[in-house]
């Protein structure tokens, strides 16, 4: 495996320095007997807030895990040290933490490394730290091929490409606290140079880090993942897993150029089972149908060589975002309005959410593509500048959907079926466009001949 130190942004650990000129314990060195302490840490993890009884009446507790280059610890806040503290923290953000109760962890609750945590109180102080100054974080990296020899509920630190994300999915709770609630989970593949997948399941917050949608194969760095014997091998984020997307590291920008070059027309064995995957299979439009792609529990995957023949644009073409997270935005007299995070955008952007017909010798079938994928069918013009065409009646909305009918392209899909008005339907989305090169076309279909030939 590979050492790294993590320096600058991202999920990681802390130089053991004190800003103010002191000296900052680290974490691993904090014993029950420790008197006053000053740690510089970052929160990797923050807990919902929950509500208790007992004997002395009702109360509030939430907890947060911090970190530092030595290791982790579990904090704990009651009431209003929970109203301030909880509010105020930020996950990702590095603080200069001083005093509170250092008492033995209890391990059946606390997954961090120290075996002591903290009860933080009325002293207790949270200042923080400016990202500069911080965090070193370590990681010993091993290859998805090296996970066969791991025992089940190890953890390790992986460094690997996403080749794929499913949509997210839940699982609800069957025993504990939480019996019944439903937890959020995406489950991604992830591929190295060690020419082996491995199937990874990303908890709560960390769904959103990856998109099924998103076709550019990120590099992803997670310390702390938990192996799995289910299903061969598998991985799954813990509460102290700490997760980044595209690091600045050297060993991060050399496997992303691998995987570009070569590794992503590779074909690849799996850890989890389900046979090899790396190049998806190309499939005729008519084998949707004949082969019940989708009818299955997980998406299927293909690549189809077609020609986009028609762009539906007389509705609903596109909707109006907010650029941060790609949300729907409402209006409200003459401002747009985010309601998931209750604000007004200033300056939303048009994102297409386009249904086109797609064809080859064997018939067509209907497909959706998101704004990515629908730039690179539309010549790159962009859903706001449609938007005007259509607003001012320009020839020029008509005619860039009729410029772009009739192109061949390959593209990569995902086929899965889903209930529309108490109807089950297959849905296709195109996860990846790419203009069809005649020569690398003719090369495939010589393969072709020479295996008939042989």
């Amino acid at each position: 495996g590979n050492s790294y130190n993590q320096g600058g942004k991202g999920r990681g650990g802390v130089t053991e320095r004190d800003q103010g000129g002191g000296q900052a314990m680290s974490i691993m060195d904090i014993h029950p007997f420790t008197g006053n302490f000053t740690i510089i840490a970052r929160v990797t993890v923050k807990g919902p807030v929950r509500t208790y009884k007992n004997a002395k009446g009702e109360g509030r507790v939430g907890s947060i895990d911090l970190m530092d280059g030595s290791g982790d610890l579990k904090g704990t806040f009651f009431n209003d040290e929970c109203d301030k503290w909880m509010q105020a923290l930020e996950v990702n953000k590095v603080y200069k933490v001083r005093g509170g109760q250092i008492k033995n962890a209890n391990k059946q609750y606390n997954q961090c490394k120290s075996d002591i945590e903290i009860t933080f109180g009325r002293d207790s102080t949270f200042e923080p730290v400016s990202d500069t100054d911080a965090p070193k974080v370590t990681y010993h990296f091993a290859d998805i091929a090296q996970i066969e020899q791991y025992d089940p509920q190890t953890v390790m630190d992986i460094l690997a490409i996403v080749q794929r994300a499913d949509p997210v999915g839940s699982v609800t709770v069957k025993s504990g606290a939480n019996a019944g609630n439903q937890l959020a989970k995406r489950e991604i593949v992830l591929v190295d140079k060690s020419m082996k997948t491995i199937r990874l399941t990303l908890w709560d917050e960390n769904i959103h880090l990856v998109s099924e949608n998103d076709a550019h194969s990120p590099c992803i760095a997670i310390k702390s993942v938990r192996v799995s014997d289910f299903g061969g091998r598998s991985l799954s984020t813990t509460r102290s897993s700490m997760v980044e997307m595209n690091p600045d590291i050297p060993a991060a920008h050399a496997l992303k150029g691998w995987y570009e070059h070569a590794g992503k027309n590779t074909n690849f064995a799996s850890l989890s089972g389900g046979g090899s995957s790396g190049k998806d299979p190309r499939k005729f439009i008519q084998d949707i149908k004949n082969d019940n792609l989708g009818q299955g529990d997980k998406p299927d995957y293909f690549t189809s060589r077609c020609w986009v023949t028609y762009f539906k644009h007389d509705g609903t073409y596109c909707y109006v975002a907010n650029p941060e997270n790609k949300r729907k935005v409402v209006q409200q007299g003459d401002n747009w309005f985010d309601e998931s995070l209750n604000k007004v955008i200033d300056n939303p952007e048009r994102r297409y959410v386009l249904s086109i017909s797609a064809s080859d010798h064997t018939g067509s079938a209907w497909f959706s593509a998101f704004n990515d994928e629908a730039l690179k069918l539309l010549s790159g013009k962009t859903a706001d500048e449609m938007n005007e065409f259509k607003e001012n009646n320009d020839p020029q909305f008509e005619a860039t959907f009729a410029e772009n009918t009739f192109r061949p392209y390959v593209l990569k899909a995902r086929c899965k079926v889903e209930m529309w008005q108490d109807e089950a339907r297959v849905k296709s989305t195109v996860v990846s466009v790419t203009p069809l090169d005649f020569r690398e076309g003719c090369q495939e279909l010589l393969q072709l001949i020479n295996g008939y030939r042989s």
